[in-house]
């Protein structure tokens, strides 16, 4: 039996990796298992002993848990041969292991610190908050929100989710460069199922020309991988923010052209 415990909302990031992985495999015999953290699902007795760390998603496999989403995806592929979402060679698999680690260390957080300090800073209940940090195992994650919601775009956060994504998307535009129509070349993989739901969500806050201007492989990439049916079946999760008059998108034009001018003048002062 397969469970998936996971927020079903289009900018959970880690548990739609796991829902795109599935959805590519062409794996449908599995049980959702909804986690709400408005209710603080994942503070609850039953969950902490699947996941400790009290976060989402956690896969259940006959009663067994994965945790951490990008092992999650890895562990889905291994349960089907076919497609393969990996590369048979061992050093491009190692190659695609490395863009994957760099999603998790720099993506991930960076991508948490944007919507926080769009559409999450100008809506959330800082005392619903506040009692969250409480319970938060992860501190390094407490100290990103705290830093996000009460300094804005000054936070140190933000700063470094725009540095990050800059070099992350500098890094794609140069194995782009080829031609090739994915990050490991003409096979699809773990690491485009792996970035998808992040760069998904700068989309959604409509940030995503701050880094595509003069990066026309990326943008070419991310058109293709933007409109497969894993990806666009985010659309129909709560919280779906695909046109300008959204939240997301709303909140992200509005603070778009400060987070340009504060990349730039970062770039500028390392030239």
């Amino acid at each position: 039996m397969l469970e998936l415990y996971y927020l079903k909302e289009a900018d959970s990031v880690c548990s739609n990796r796991a829902v795109v992985t599935l959805m590519e495999k062409g794996i449908e015999d599995w049980t959702p298992r909804y986690i709400k953290l408005l209710e603080e699902d994942h503070f609850d007795e039953d969950y902490l002993a699947i996941n400790p760390k009290a976060v989402v998603p956690t896969l259940v496999h006959d009663g067994n848990p994965i945790r951490e989403s990008s092992i999650i995806c890895d562990y889905i592929d291994e349960l089907t041969p076919e497609p393969a979402l990996k590369p048979a060679g061992l050093l491009e698999r190692t190659y695609m292991r490395e863009w994957i680690k760099d999603s998790d260390e720099v993506g991930f957080p960076g991508v948490a610190a944007l919507n926080f300090v769009t559409r999450f800073r100008s809506v959330i209940d800082v005392k619903k908050l506040e009692s969250r940090w409480k319970k938060q195992p992860d501190l390094e994650k407490t100290l990103r929100q705290q830093s996000v919601i009460r300094d804005g775009m000054d936070s140190e956060w933000v700063l470094r989710g725009l540095v990050g994504w800059d070099r992350i998307f500098g890094k794609m535009e140069t194995a782009l460069s080829d031609g090739r129509p994915w990050i490991m070349g003409e096979q699809f993989t773990l690491a485009e199922t792996c970035y998808a739901p992040l760069v998904k969500v700068l989309d959604m806050i409509k940030w995503l020309d701050v880094w595509f201007e003069d990066r026309p492989n990326v943008a070419r990439w991310w058109e293709a991988l933007g409109n497969r049916p894993s990806v666009l079946g985010l659309d129909e999760y709560e919280g779906h923010t695909a046109d300008l008059t959204s939240d997301h998108a709303k909140a992200g034009l509005a603070l778009a052209g400060e987070a340009r001018d504060r990349l730039r003048a970062y770039n500028a002062s390392r030239a």
